[in-house]
């Protein structure tokens, strides 16, 4: 791409920040409801939680390590149970 920098390439999208940021509020309390999910961000809850697990991850999102791996067993909770 022309004119585009490293830097603004790793940059994560505002969908994915606010992904985070979502589950962030609500992994205390399990991930938040499927119906939240869907009006928020038109995913089901098997889309939403791999792609906050891919987020995680990849360390694309700059979260603390500790509450990063809170949220992600929040996630792979959510992905086992199917819900």
């Amino acid at each position: 791409m022309l004119g585009a920098t490293p830097a603004a390439e790793t940059l994560p999208a505002p969908d994915d920040q606010l992904v985070v940021a979502f589950l962030q509020r609500w992994y205390a309390y399990g991930g938040g409801r499927s119906e939240d999910i869907l009006v928020e961000f038109g995913l089901s809850t098997t889309q939403f939680f791999t792609r906050a697990r891919d987020l995680l991850e990849s360390k694309a999102v700059r979260v603390d390590p500790a509450l990063a791996e809170a949220m992600l067993t929040v996630c792979r909770k959510r992905l086992w149970l199917g819900q």
